[in-house]
């Protein structure tokens, strides 16, 4: 069987994947626009309310759920054409214009503001300076 999204909806399998690492929808202003909301991982889809699997867009901010739920992300981004978003549920990244997971060093402050909010401390590794103390990610705004 081959590994399509839509086997992957069937079936859940798990399989390996490597995100791109050249994706060109990926841009330091990103992470500008992204710190302007703080992050609530347990926030429910903006439409469902379901709060299972959801995705943020790192565009606008939206909290929408995934294409295994009700595709409100996938939606999304056939309405604005906002190609980045984050999950919840794995930190991963997904770009819809390139289709494909995807990473970056640009995205670790967002991936730290996430992990911050899902399990109350820094990622291990973090690039965050040791003033923070593991007191709260320095994106995330009161």
């Amino acid at each position: 069987m081959e590994n399509t999204v839509e086997n992957m909806k069937e079936t859940r399998e798990i399989f390996s994947i490597t995100p791109k690492t050249d994706c060109p929808h990926i841009k330091l202003e990103l992470v500008e626009i992204w710190a302007q909301k703080p992050v609530d991982v347990k926030k429910p889809c903006e439409i469902c309310n379901d709060a299972n699997e959801n995705w943020r867009c790192i565009e606008c901010s939206k909290v929408l759920c995934s294409r295994y739920v009700n595709e409100h992300m996938t939606e999304h981004y056939t309405k604005t054409n906002h190609s980045l978003a984050i999950s919840f549920f794995d930190l991963s990244t997904w770009c819809y214009s390139c289709d494909s997971y995807v990473t970056s060093t640009i995205l670790s402050p967002i991936l730290e503001d996430v992990y911050m909010s899902k399990f109350g401390t820094l990622p291990p590794n973090s690039d965050k300076d040791s003033n923070n103390n593991g007191e709260g990610s320095s994106l995330t705004r009161s």
